[in-house]
């Protein structure tokens, strides 16, 4: 017979420890995942900021770009035209109401000769960021707005061979443009009848007030408008304005209390303006324009723009390059981040760190903490920048 063998089992002891140490894996294994979750979450939003801050800011780009399209170099005394109303107010969200942010204070009319491509309020908005304005025809909503064309004596049309061709019996709104050589050098005057200076692109042709009387001149025709979303122009161009305003039933909820959203809106017409959210969680906002005064190729002025507001001829003639810099909160807040800086006094710099401060906005790490809170150095912060060289001035 076989002898019964003897039973045996874990002891109390062994149950413990072995308890032990299963709990303690499983404390590291979970501590680990949640940091890895964590850590993907972090990412996740960060290449989300990066993507919507490449879409968004490539439209601001574009803009930039576009400014001075289309733009009459002199308009007619008579003309008298409004761009955007007085009561109208995007910016609101700064403690006295952002006075200098209102966008009729970027009107042209009666101030100025001729319309710039750029207007730049410097440190009026949100923030303490920069007020953006841009002008010119194709700044527009409507498919017509980038079209344009030649005319002739008798209102005969030459195409300019881009798509969409501006084309009769639309009723499209149009302005022409007279394009002339005289001893003061190169002109591009608004055509106007009195006080009118827009066309219907309707069957009955140009008017004869709107068409060159020699064979020999050519004037240009630029698409301004839609016949169905703007029945009549308030102004000979277009104007996309760019800011940054905080809007709480709007804002992202990871966003710091502190930021704002990056906007574009275009002042219409007619009817209300169109806005647009480019870029969540937008802190601050600062435009510096790179001008050659002597003309000899290098740039070697920038104005300040608290203090002036270069006309259209001195863009046209020295404006060599234009940057935005806008500074963003990117992903989540991160416990285990903390942001470098290396002078407390400059801990971020909006703006071009080789220029004087006065053209860009500087903050300090006591700024930032009173603006951002105290743990502002938890959020991954970015200065996006834009940088264009004007080729429709």
């Amino acid at each position: 017979m076989r002898p019964k063998e003897t039973e045996q089992g874990y002891t109390l002891v062994e149950l413990l420890v072995s308890m032990l140490i299963f709990s303690v894996v499983m404390t590291l294994i979970s501590v680990s995942f949640g940091r890895i979750v964590r850590s993907s979450s972090q990412l996740g939003r960060s290449a989300e900021s990066d993507i919507a801050g490449l879409i968004g800011l490539e439209v601001m780009r574009s803009d930039v770009e576009l400014a001075g399209f289309g733009l009459p170099w002199s308009v007619p005394s008579e003309i008298n035209y409004s761009e955007a109303g007085v009561a109208e107010q995007f910016v609101n969200s700064c403690s006295d109401g952002c006075p200098d942010a209102m966008p009729s204070r970027y009107n042209d009319r009666p101030y100025m000769d001729a319309p710039p491509a750029y207007r730049v309020g410097d440190n009026v908005g949100f923030n303490g960021s920069d007020y953006l304005v841009l002008k010119g025809t194709a700044l527009g909503t409507s498919s017509v707005c980038r079209s344009w064309c030649y005319l002739k004596k008798g209102g005969v049309t030459r195409p300019s061979r881009v798509s969409p061709e501006l084309s009769r019996g639309s009723r499209d709104r149009v302005i022409v443009l007279r394009n002339e050589i005289g001893p003061d050098g190169a002109s591009r005057s608004l055509v106007s009848k009195g006080s009118d200076f827009t066309v219907a692109l309707d069957n009955d042709g140009f008017p004869e007030a709107f068409t060159p009387a020699e064979a020999t001149d050519t004037y240009l025709v630029y698409g301004v408008a839609n016949y169905y979303s703007d029945a009549e122009l308030s102004f000979p161009f277009n104007r996309s304005d760019y800011y940054i305003n905080r809007k709480v039933d709007k804002m992202s909820k990871s966003c710091n209390e502190g930021t704002g959203m990056l906007y574009k809106t275009v002042v219409n017409h007619q009817g209300d303006p169109t806005k647009y959210p480019l870029l969540d969680c937008a802190a601050d906002m600062q435009v510096v324009l790179y001008l050659d005064t002597n003309g000899d190729g290098e740039i070697d002025y920038h104005p300040v723009l608290a203090r002036e507001i270069p006309t259209a001829q001195k863009l046209r003639e020295q404006l060599k390059e234009i940057r935005v810099y806008v500074l963003a909160q990117q992903g989540l807040p991160d416990p285990a981040f903390f942001y470098p800086v290396a002078t407390p006094s400059r801990a971020i710099v909006v703006g071009d760190p080789a220029l004087s401060d006065e053209l860009g906005h500087v903050w300090s790490e006591r700024a930032l903490a009173q603006r951002f809170g105290e743990n502002w150095r938890n959020y991954h912060w970015k200065v996006y920048t834009i940088v264009v060289q004007p080729k429709n001035l």
